[in-house]
């Protein structure tokens, strides 16, 4: 419902024409605030490479010029990312820039470490990203941002308001507004262009409407301006908040717009012209209670067309970044435990960068699901680092943790972790690996009592099981998992019914479902004569903005539902889990869905888990519940709080939600909540049913053509359904989407006594309507930072929040980790008041532990290095790792590297630091008592796999590239997905050659271990001199170190996809060469080009293009290629430009199948669109990285 005062403003516009007549007791001159930025995507239609090597480039060298020159002239931009990489990548401007930043003309805008999207991110992220930004700004300039800036975000959340007042934050503005299609507020698009806007707790921020960003003005007086003033007229307020500048690639405004805004400032005309601070009009209204003429909104501000496909889009992103946020919050609780313990130091600097890395990518061009497909193989990849890095800190915590406590067990120990601040009861899942399938398990608990378990499969020597588990708030139990008992096996059958104590369900044909009873009320929740479904809308054009619209008209069609080859198993009849497996298709897309009932504490929930081979062009695909149930709204979370929204409307049928909605009769007397594990867009056709979007490929025409292939892989995913008696419990049902997105996680340790028992809790709330959503170490201090939210929305809450220490002190912080009051605690307990809806921060300081916990005996071994490996900028020549590429000494720790626990003393970084694996023997220090030896390690080349030795002990082990993507989501036609199984000690975020730094081309230290057996003298390296070892640290580990024991994260890969493309058939070693354009001598022939053999080549020195054509005898499909250039020789000798080419006739053109552009990789290896052709053909038309050289070196080349 619109708000009244909002209401009433509309209806002024209404009659007013949508503009305001001039208020006669206000005098004074109008006022225009101009506001200069340059807008930067990220990403886009580009890549982040192109960002940093141009936009960032042209923003600060331009505005440096700007500046210089214009002294009136003001400059702001946004995104602590993009101050990093200025400082990074363009150190003299950067420095010269901080002055400027310190005489108040260049402003940082925005307070974030990225202008990121403000609907897919969590309330805890959106928290996060402001922080991450204003630490920054503190630390490098003194100075701290005081707005939210944004200017072309996809609509703007309830929760704006208040997370930007949590974050100490007065202002708001974008420009986005006016991309709204119709009008929202009698005849505007806007509730007013300048006025107060409040959150869902109260708290309000003042909202600015900034009008187009890429706006230019010709060289004239701006305070005689006819476009300011009609835009004064547009408020009562006599003032207009104006962006001027450039949008999207950064860069600055146009010398004429800043000639006219000098003129403006200086000029006599009837506006005041004000060059202005992204901030300065806000802290002109302060205190915002003493202007009564400001309007009042209090809603949320959510696009109706554009904007819509963007809950959906680039599902496999949006899966990375809510698994991100949960897995980094339990790392960090953990941590913190670990840390007050006295057990392990807390990685601050670690955590905050694995944060820093996946949060970036939640810009509104990115995580949105709007940006090339180029673009997304550098955001699948951080995303994947920072998830391995957040399992790394949460296994490192867990494991220091354990030492301490009573693990001893008559079967196999294994920790179950909640990070929950509430306690759990659920099922834990857990992977144990077993060298035969057991008949069944028996499981205790910590108290020693036995629970249940379930066996539910066994597959390549790993048992999956389910236990029964009671788990404390923030806590550890030890349960004792005993081999035993019996299992009842089920030979899977057909079957269209599936029942448990609280659901009967009854599919149809197709596998949809016809009926579900709710047994405790005797309620069909099923709508007579439907069914609950995944829903196919075959129909999905979206022209202009494809990825970033779903249509109305689309979502108005009826859906179908998915009938061919349908096949329905039951998979599962155990005592906790029930299962059917539906298998089906539609075209080329495979549907596998699994539906799930349990007994005892998730009795009530029923999940839907999803594997999809998705390849359906111009379709939208939904999952769907016509319930029985009638209601014009249903509700929707937003992170903190809820909405109430009514049925599809022009301005509001596919809107978002975080974790849940729900849909409760009118008469409260029963409703069910639809939860999901990685899914934001929704829609509610009618009063009955309510669906949620999944998978959005829209039909393109013209516009960004490619993304008529969005989202072609493979998908996995959760969405579950509760049924409730009576009417909707939001704290509980927060509570039950939290478990099912941040679930019970095992890990299976060493037996051993120790004096924290069998379990340990760290904090608890003891009120579910004040949650705990954060638990770590605040940025600069020794404190830990608690946050919690209020859920129920109805009053003021109070909540003891207690720890399993003594408060030493406790403060009252802001979302920032400001210090902004006091606050009430007693020994071990924090008291909290807090209203509804709020969020509050604290910082506490707790007592240590009166745990003595004794030092890991550790030694660094004295290394031969043979291979500089590292460079300075200034001596970038003297490095060489391969091919002339470095590592960026100046990124690189002094000297000591930690990697989860494990310190490394790196070489010195002028001289040689990498020791070159070439059978070399290493001796151990005489009498050694060390157990493990630790190591750092990379491959020059791919990845390579090879045996180190310790005394009479080997292991295998595969080494990865120092260099390229740790990890792609598999998107058919362009990329094959994979994860990398090493370890990851270091990323830098860009390399040496010897002439500059190559952008974000990361490189990598990988971090292995190695038991030494006893009497052992000597560690044989393998002869592999394409293996270089760094470092390695003797430990003397009283115990084994835990593993994970269940799934910490999902990657959405098939277990069918793997790293290694070299291991793939090479068409090429069985097709004819035919022809080339040139050999240098017998020595260099083309056919080298193919012996798979990297120590010899092809070369042509005549003029371009060179070429070589092959002949595969007859058409084969292919899908990829592999490119190993001349690097070994000289960065100078990499292909630069190069075309693979096919063709099926001699008679036929050359068609391009894949172009390699601008490359400076020295080992190419790339994905497209299957496609199949008889001769391909490897066009070069620029050999190398000079211009002026002419010499076509190709060590190797595969297609596949």
């Amino acid at each position: 419902m619109m708000n009244k005062k909002v209401a009433f403003l509309a209806l002024a516009m209404a009659i007013s024409g949508g503009s305001f007549a001039q208020n006669s007791a206000k005098s004074e001159k109008a006022k225009a605030y101009l506001v200069a930025d340059a807008h930067l995507d990220t990403q886009w239609n580009w890549d982040i490479q192109t960002t940093i090597n141009e936009y960032v480039w042209n923003t600060i060298s331009r505005n440096l010029f700007l500046l210089k020159k214009y002294p009136d002239y003001i400059f702001n931009f946004e995104g602590g990312v993009k101050y990093a990489w200025m400082k990074e990548y363009y150190p003299e401007q950067y420095e010269e820039m901080k002055k400027f930043i310190n005489e108040g003309r260049w402003h940082i805008a925005g307070s974030s470490w990225e202008a990121s999207d403000a609907l897919v991110p969590s309330v805890e992220s959106a928290i996060r990203n402001i922080m991450l930004g204003q630490t920054y700004y503190r630390q490098e300039f003194g100075k701290e941002g005081t707005d939210i800036f944004l200017p072309d975000c996809f609509g703007f959340g309830w929760t704006l308001p208040t997370i930007a007042s949590h974050c100490g934050l007065i202002g708001f503005s974008s420009q986005k507004l006016d991309w709204r299609n119709h009008p929202f507020y009698g005849k505007s698009k806007h509730p007013f262009t300048i006025g107060l806007w409040k959150g869902i707790d109260g708290n309000q921020v003042m909202l600015a409407h900034g009008y187009d960003y890429n706006h230019r003005w010709k060289d004239e007086d701006l305070s005689e301006s006819k476009e300011l003033k009609n835009l004064v007229k547009r408020t009562p307020l006599n003032t207009v908040y104006r962006y001027y500048g450039a949008g999207d690639t950064g860069g600055s405004p146009t010398l004429e717009s800043v000639r006219a805004m000098e003129k403006g400032v200086h000029g006599n005309g009837p506006i005041e012209i004000i060059s202005a601070t992204s901030d300065q009009l806000y802290k002109d209204y302060l205190p915002y209670d003493k202007h009564s003429e400001l309007p009042v909104f209090d809603g949320e501000l959510l696009m109706d067309v554009h904007g819509t496909g963007c809950y959906t889009s680039q599902a496999a992103m949006k899966l990375y970044n809510r698994q991100n946020e949960q897995l980094g919050d339990a790392a960090e609780r953990a941590a913190v435990a670990a840390e007050w313990l006295g057990a392990a130091d807390y990685p601050g600097q670690a955590l905050s960068e694995s944060w820093k890395r996946f949060i970036f990518h939640q810009f509104h061009d990115d995580l949105t699901g709007t940006s090339i497909p180029r673009a997304y193989e550098f955001s699948w990849n951080d995303e994947l680092i920072s998830l391995k890095e957040f399992a790394g800190a949460l296994t490192s915590s867990v494991n220091a943790i354990a030492k301490q406590m009573d693990t001893r067990a008559k079967g196999t120990a294994v920790i179950l972790y909640n990070a929950n601040a509430f306690p759990v009861s659920d099922l834990a899942e857990i992977i144990l690996e077993m060298p035969k399938a057991p008949k069944g398990f028996t499981v205790y608990n910590a108290q020693g009592k036995k629970v249940p378990s379930q066996l539910i499969g066994y597959q390549n020597g790993k048992a999956h099981l389910l236990v029964a588990a009671n788990i404390p708030a923030n806590g550890y139990s030890v349960y004792d998992v005993r081999t035993g008992g019996a299992d009842k096996t089920i030979t899977p059958s057909a079957s269209n019914t599936l029942e448990n104590s609280v659901y009967k369900l009854t599919l149809d044909k197709n596998g949809d479902i016809t009926s579900l009873i709710d047994k405790r009320a005797n309620k069909e929740m099923v709508k007579d004569g439907k069914v609950i479904r995944l829903a196919l809308f075959t129909e999905n054009k979206s022209y202009s903005w494809p990825a970033w619209e779903v249509l109305k008209e689309t979502t108005d069609r009826d859906p179908i539902s998915i009938t061919d080859d349908v096949k329905v198993t039951l998979v599962e009849n155990g005592a906790l889990r029930k299962a059917l497996c539906i298998e089906k298709k539609h075209g080329k897309s495979l549907f596998k869905q699994y539906i799930r009932l349990y007994e005892g504490d998730r009795a009530d929930r029923i999940d839907f888990y999803n594997e999809i081979n998705w390849n359906s062009p111009n379709a939208l695909l939904k999952a769907e519940f016509p319930l029985n149930i009638e209601n014009e709204k249903a509700t929707y979370d937003l992170g903190i709080g809820s909405i109430e929204r009514g049925n599809n409307t022009k301005i509001a049928y596919e809107v978002y939600a975080q974790q849940w909605a729900d849909l409760t009769d009118k008469d409260n007397s029963y409703g069910v909540s639809v939860m999901n594990d990685s899914k934001y867009g929704w829609d509610k056709p009618n009063n009955h049913t309510i669906r949620l979007t999944l998978l959005h490929t829209p039909e393109t025409k013209g516009n960004y053509a490619y993304q008529d292939q969005q989202d072609f892989g493979f998908h996995t995913f959760t969405y579950s359904i509760v049924g409730h008696n009576g009417a909707l419990n939001k704290p509980a049902t927060a509570i039950k989407a939290e478990i099912l997105n941040q679930p019970i996680k095992a890990f299976n340790s060493p037996k051993h006594a120790g004096k924290l028992g069998k379990e340990f809790a760290f904090v608890r709330s003891d009120n579910d309507q004040v949650v705990i959503k954060a638990l770590k170490k605040a940025e600069v201090s020794d404190e830990y930072v608690v946050r919690v939210y209020e859920t129920g929305g109805k009053e003021a809450q109070k909540a003891a929040i207690t720890f399993a220490g003594e408060i030493e002190n406790a403060v009252l912080a802001d979302g920032t980790e400001k210090t902004i009051g006091t606050a009430d605690f007693n020994k071990n307990q924090l008291n909290v008041s807090i209203k509804p809806y709020n969020i509050q921060t604290f910082k506490v300081k707790l007592k240590k532990k009166d745990i003595v916990v004794p030092a890991m005996k550790y030694e660094y071994l004295p290394l031969d290095y043979d291979r500089k490996c590292f460079s300075w900028n200034e001596f970038r020549h003297e490095g060489n790792f391969e091919s002339g590429y470095s590592y960026a000494a100046e990124l690189l720790p002094d000297s000591i590297l930690t990697a989860n626990g494990i310190s490394f003393r790196l070489g010195e970084k002028e001289v040689a630091n990498g020791v070159t694996c070439k059978g070399n023997v290493i001796q151990l220090p005489a009498g050694n008592t060390y157990n493990r030896i630790y190591f750092l390690a990379a491959s020059t080349s791919t990845d390579a796999t090879a045996t180190f030795n310790i005394g009479n002990a080997a292991q295998e082990i595969t080494v990865p590239s120092y260099t390229g993507f740790i990890g792609q989501w598999g998107h058919l036609g362009h990329t094959e997905g994979f994860l990398k199984d090493a370890e990851i000690a270091y990323v830098g975020t860009h390399r040496h050659s010897s002439q500059k730094d190559e952008a974000y081309e990361f490189t990598y230290m990988f971090k292995f271990g190695m038991d030494i057996p006893k009497g052992a003298t000597t560690i044989t390296l393998p002869d592999n001199p394409n293996i270089v070892v760094f470092a390695m640290t003797l430990v003397n580990e009283e115990y084994p170190s835990v593993t994970p024991a269940s799934e910490l994260f999902r990657t959405a890969l098939q277990a069918t996809e793997t790293a290694n493309t070299s291991a793939k058939v090479n068409l090429l070693k069985e097709a004819k060469l035919i022809k080339c354009s040139g050999e240098v001598n017998k020595e260099e022939q083309a056919q080298f080009a193919i012996d798979g053999d990297l120590e010899t080549k092809w070369c042509d020195t005549s003029k371009a293009p060179n070429f070589i054509d092959f002949d595969f005898g007859k058409e084969q499909e292919i899908r990829g290629w592999k490119l190993v250039n001349a690097g070994s020789e000289g960065s100078s000798f990499i292909t630069s430009d190069c075309f693979l080419q096919g063709r099926n006739n001699p008679n036929e053109e050359w068609k391009t199948i894949d172009a390699l552009i601008d490359n400076h990789k020295n080992t190419v290896i790339r994905q497209f669109k299957p496609a199949s052709y008889r001769y391909v053909r490897l066009l070069v038309t620029q050999s190398t990285q000079d211009n002026g050289l002419n010499a076509a070196r190709i060590y190797e080349l595969e297609v596949y």
